[in-house]
């Protein structure tokens, strides 16, 4: 636990830091803790008020992405966590990462939203909020009632 203490006090100090490697090191540390032991890992990452500095790395072109949906799809694991995640502003900037184009970070992003929905009222909050900023279909080129993958709905996952 001392190298996360570590790596979360230095994550504090260079997430706003363009240094990419700085970053990636950090949060390959978290990675490992949380694999390590999950619930230990989370209570802390949360205590040093890291899950506010998330969204900020949560950004389309950036190689730090598919690492930080993880460890928010892994930190969501905790029943006890899944509020914060919300509370720190998480859902948009991962549901706005479904319209990526890389497939591991639609996966982590999918797993993500999943593990925080699961099991809770705020699977209902995602889904409202994705409803009301989804791009709507062009009428036009519809010939079918069904929505296609250019809908962009986001169902509801247990991941």
């Amino acid at each position: 636990m001392d190298n996360l203490s570590g790596a979360l006090e230095k994550l504090k100090l260079v997430s706003t830091d363009s240094a990419t490697d700085n970053v990636e090191s950090c949060l390959d540390c978290m990675l490992k803790a949380l694999a390590n032991n999950n619930t230990e890992a989370s209570l802390k990452i949360q205590e040093m008020g890291i899950l506010p500095l998330l969204p900020a790395l949560l950004r389309p072109q950036s190689s730090c992405t598919p690492k930080v949906a993880n460890i928010i799809a892994e930190l969501a694991k905790n029943e006890f966590m899944r509020s914060p995640c919300v509370e720190a502003g998480l859902i948009p900037p991962l549901a706005q990462l479904l319209n990526s184009s890389n497939q591991e970070v639609l996966l982590q992003t999918g797993r993500a939203l999943g593990n925080i929905c699961y099991d809770s009222r705020t699977s209902f909050n995602v889904n409202e909020w994705w409803l009301s900023h989804r791009p709507l279909p062009d009428v036009g080129a519809c010939h079918h009632s069904l929505p296609t993958a250019s809908t962009n709905l986001l169902p509801t996952m247990y991941l």
